[in-house]
């Protein structure tokens, strides 16, 4: 299963204007790939950041629990508010939506 972890903190955190934080991410970062096979997680996509205050990572596992444990060893959660969205690929939407009958 795909999720999609949306991680947004505010402007006095950010690791660009706060130095703890950035000790933090410049400590983690590196080993961001190893915490999640470590967690049984794959990284799909990114860690992507932005001037938006948030970091967008596309991951897969077949547990929540993994993703859970990923997060929390890449210690995200400690200066971010982490949205965690089960997600599908579009061919596997498309698929849902065909197995299920219209209800208007």
């Amino acid at each position: 299963m795909h999720f999609v972890l949306l991680a947004t903190h505010d402007p006095e955190i950010c690791p660009t204007a706060n130095a703890a934080t950035r000790d933090l991410m410049l400590k983690t970062a590196p080993h961001m790939l190893n915490l999640a096979q470590e967690a049984g997680v794959d990284i799909v996509a990114g860690p992507f950041v932005n001037r938006e205050h948030m970091v967008v990572v596309v991951v897969r596992s077949d547990k929540a629990e993994n993703v859970d444990r990923f997060l929390v060893e890449a210690r995200l959660p400690h200066w971010n508010r982490v949205h965690v969205l089960p997600s599908m690929t579009m061919e596997e939407g498309l698929a849902d939506i065909q197995a299920h009958t219209p209800i208007f």
